[in-house]
């Protein structure tokens, strides 16, 4: 693929391929577990794709057979102070905010694990495919769960709970599920901490489609074509009138 004049990265991988940004999470042998340092990079390159005549679509990936993204580097969090932990919160969101207005359409293609900070990511992109192999949840509730709920990387105490008050979801997860599912639907996600796998995740809405894993890769090239396809002036124009919620009345003067 051609280079894409943008730069190299740390944590992540990007190409340009006949109008299609690949943006490829690029930690695997941490389940591409989200950082600081992927953050900023995630925010430059949704800056840059934003302006860049040559990208119509978006596709964010995780590299490697395992994950789409573990959520939050365990090693990150648990270094994180009581005020770091506000501000991890803030730039998170800030950039899952930031990938929810890059005025072209941004498709978030799941496989394997999505959870917690991994779905929160995927769920401010425009829609969600996922190949059959894919479980999700935002599981964050079960961090500080009795037995036999709780995971065993957290037997020995949560990071995330602060000792008085409440933890939940902090890049927009409890935002962005029930504007996907329906309220009802995502407090029992969320009250539960459950995964759920492809199939499921289709039943509610949480998915657009599922691909058989040999198919995946394919299936994703094949939809980030035709996307890729249209006109970038009209596929921005109907993002934003769609997201807006209005329609559009009157067509552009000639």
């Amino acid at each position: 693929m051609p280079d894409t004049g943008y730069g190299d990265y740390e944590t992540i991988d990007l190409r340009l391929d006949e109008r299609v940004a690949w943006l490829t999470l690029n930690r695997p042998d941490k389940l591409n577990a989200l950082t600081p340092t992927t953050m900023h990079e995630l925010r430059d390159v949704f800056t840059r794709v934003d302006d860049d005549e040559d990208v119509c679509v978006v596709v964010l990936r995780g590299a490697g057979e395992r994950a789409f993204c573990a959520g939050m580097d365990l090693g990150w969090s648990e270094k994180l102070t009581p005020r770091e932990r506000v501000e991890q919160g803030r730039l998170g969101e800030k950039t899952f905010a930031m990938m929810e207005r890059t005025s072209v359409p941004v498709v978030a293609a799941v496989h394997g694990y999505a959870v917690g900070g991994g779905l929160e990511l995927a769920l401010a992109a425009d829609f969600i495919v996922a190949s059959d192999d894919a479980k999700m949840g935002l599981v964050e509730i079960t961090l500080s769960a009795r037995p036999p709920y709780r995971p065993k990387m957290t037997e020995d105490g949560d990071p995330d709970q602060p000792e008085f008050g409440g933890s939940a979801p902090g890049w927009g997860g409890v935002k962005r599920l029930p504007e996907r599912i329906g309220k009802a639907r995502a407090k029992e996600l969320l009250f539960t901490g459950a995964r759920i796998d492809a199939e499921r995740a289709l039943r509610l809405g949480l998915v657009n489609d599922v691909y058989p894993a040999g198919e995946f890769d394919e299936r994703v090239g094949e939809l980030a074509r035709r996307i890729a396809a249209m006109n970038r002036y009209n596929l921005r124009l109907v993002k934003e009138l769609v997201t807006s919620g209005y329609d559009w009345i009157e067509p552009h003067p000639s």
